[in-house]
């Protein structure tokens, strides 16, 4: 039954048309992927979300080659008949996430041999400034850790 629905209603064509969302990056190539995502396709006309409008103003201009390169990529007899930009700042925080690793909390410091630091300490002990000292020794630390 849903079968017949989906034939007649034409959704497979229309799902078909959608599957350039999953391969954006490869069908635009990644720079232009960086900055633009697709929305929704309406009536034929695939919209996509920019990041800045400066962005908005070149795709204008690569717009036949962008939508060839859509409808090529498609295995659909239905293509998308026009593209729309629009200026989305929430897409530039988006594109910042996905690109983000996962925060992960760093392991505590390994404190080092105090028999080494007293080695280091002594080799250090001629130094007339205490704070160059300090210093040495703090930067010592960071290394052994």
């Amino acid at each position: 039954m849903l079968g017949g629905l989906a034939s007649t209603r034409d959704w497979r064509s229309r799902l078909a048309q959608h599957e350039v969302f999953l391969a954006w990056p490869e069908v635009v190539g990644e720079e232009i992927a960086a900055v633009c995502r697709p929305e929704v396709i309406r009536d034929s006309v695939l919209w996509v979300r920019v990041t800045d409008p400066v962005w908005g103003q070149q795709l204008q201009f690569e717009k036949t080659a962008l939508l060839e390169a859509v409808n090529n990529y498609l295995q659909t007899e239905r293509k998308v008949t026009g593209l729309r930009f629009r200026f989305d700042p929430s897409l530039a925080r988006e594109l910042d996430r996905e690109q983000t690793p996962e925060f992960k909390p760093e392991p505590p410091p390994k404190t080092p041999d105090p028999a080494r630091e007293a080695e280091f300490a002594a080799m250090i002990a001629d130094i007339d400034d205490p704070q160059a000292r300090a210093n040495l020794l703090r930067l010592w630390r960071k290394s052994q850790g």
